[in-house]
């Protein structure tokens, strides 16, 4: 029962996270809040997908080679985010290649 529980409480705090990412990230207007929160929304998102991981309880090498995996693809997924200063839309490069340099929904410069 609190296996079951636990798995409750990741989904919510999952779909929490979920729906306040869209509020401010696809939603909000505040460039500069964007940029700020971004890396720590990223990080906070990826801690709770390892923990899941963690208590899911794969074997040990698999478990240690997603929770490896995941650093860089965090990294990777900061990096290659930007927002842009005219629609506040985000912009992400393909395949995590450098930063998009105009922006996806307005075409302006970022």
């Amino acid at each position: 029962m609190m296996q079951q529980s636990l798995m409750i409480i990741f989904a919510a705090i999952w779909l929490a996270m979920a729906a306040g990412s869209y509020m401010l990230f696809q939603r909000g207007t505040d460039v500069a809040r964007k940029r700020k929160l971004w890396p720590r929304y990223t990080i906070a998102s990826n801690v709770v997908i390892a923990a899941v991981i963690v208590y899911a309880q794969p074997p040990l090498p698999m478990m240690i080679g997603l929770l490896v995996f995941m650093v860089p693809l965090t990294w990777l997924t900061i990096r290659s985010t930007k927002f842009c200063d005219g629609c506040g839309s985000p912009s992400r490069a393909p395949f995590f290649m450098k930063p998009p340099e105009k922006c996806s929904h307005c075409q302006q410069k970022l």
